[in-house]
């Protein structure tokens, strides 16, 4: 399973990333190599559209209105996906969010259940070598990181968290702010969505 609840206090617990908990070991604390994110490597970053799933942090029980703030809130700010010790800088441009009910399986209960999660197809701009999958495997996790606030902090007390689970690649031209919406497949963004575990 790639993400869990972790008991950060007795009466809380933060959901994370399995690729993200070693920024949470004592090995790891401050030994994050972190990508830049300045206009130099934003330059060379390329868009995708790519299909994923928000989810809400479920200890806060945030309404579904405030959780779709919560996501519009990321738009055109730096996102930080970890993998072990090496963060890397992404960007969602535009998003479309899906009124979809999205069934999980928690693990305790017998059947799945309504989950607080929430699809979305998104413009992302990303590193070209940086691998969003093809839905087969593990979503690529990423999160608003505060400013001026530490890694360990941000990644417990975050609002929630983005999982990206494939991008789309029936087209071959590249997706631009303007026609990325043609792109768009909402049986399969809300099919991904469903799929994550």
């Amino acid at each position: 399973m790639q993400y869990a609840l972790i008991k950060v206090t007795p009466n809380y617990h933060a959901l994370v990333d399995a690729n993200e908990v070693y920024s949470l070991t004592e090995e790891g604390r401050g030994n994050i190599e972190i990508s830049p994110h300045d206009d130099d490597y934003e330059a060379t970053l390329e868009r995708q559209v790519v299909y994923g799933v928000y989810k809400p942090q479920p200890h806060f029980d945030f309404p579904r209105s405030e959780v779709k703030r919560h996501i519009k809130e990321c738009v055109d700010h730096w996102l930080i996906n970890l993998q072990k010790n090496k963060g890397t800088h992404i960007a969602i441009e535009d998003i479309e969010i899906f009124d979809a009910t999205i069934m999980r399986n928690c693990g305790h209960c017998p059947k799945p259940h309504v989950s607080a999660d929430v699809a979305f197809a998104a413009l992302v701009k990303a590193p070209k070598t940086f691998n969003f999958g093809h839905g087969q495997n593990q979503a690529k996790t990423a999160f608003l990181k505060w400013a001026d606030i530490d890694l360990e902090t941000t990644l417990i007390n975050r609002k929630g968290l983005f999982a990206f689970v494939a991008p789309e690649r029936r087209f071959k031209k590249a997706p631009t702010t303007d026609n990325w919406r043609t792109f768009i497949d909402t049986k399969r963004a809300v099919t991904y969505a469903q799929r994550l575990r």
